[in-house]
């Protein structure tokens, strides 16, 4: 349906009507197409001889198993730390592990270390150890 409108503009004890262009539909036509739809979950029914939340609990996908990485060296290990060059200011050192921290999912793992010669403690990349 489209509807004519029309604007009234007034000078003083003049006024001018000005008739606007029709209004267009912006509405999404719905086609039979399903496109990127989520599939319906699968239909239970309830068996005799098992019960239904065993049937759900069977009928629903697994989560995937991932690789977890894990920490090649432990806390209290005894390791030296590499120069960080121009962008970190970090000279070469002995430094003791201090905490893992936990893998994010994404870079490398990361050790909270204590330098030899530092009175504070750092996070670094386990790429910046070496024994």
């Amino acid at each position: 349906m489209r509807q004519h409108l029309c604007d009234i503009r007034r000078y003083g004890k003049h006024s001018e009507t000005i008739h606007l262009p029709p209004l267009k539909s912006i509405s999404v036509v719905p086609t039979k197409l399903g496109g990127n739809r989520k599939k319906p979950s699968p239909t239970i029914h309830a068996d005799e001889g098992t019960s239904l939340a065993l049937q759900i609990a069977l009928a629903r996908a697994s989560r995937p198993v991932v690789a977890t990485l894990t920490h090649r060296y432990r806390i209290g290990d005894s390791l030296r730390m590499t120069g960080g060059g121009p962008a970190i200011k970090r000279t070469a050192n002995s430094c003791r592990i201090v905490f893992l921290l936990p893998y994010e999912g994404h870079g490398a793992l990361l050790y909270r270390v204590r330098g030899e010669r530092e009175s504070f403690e750092r996070i670094v990349t386990e790429a910046d150890l070496t024994r």
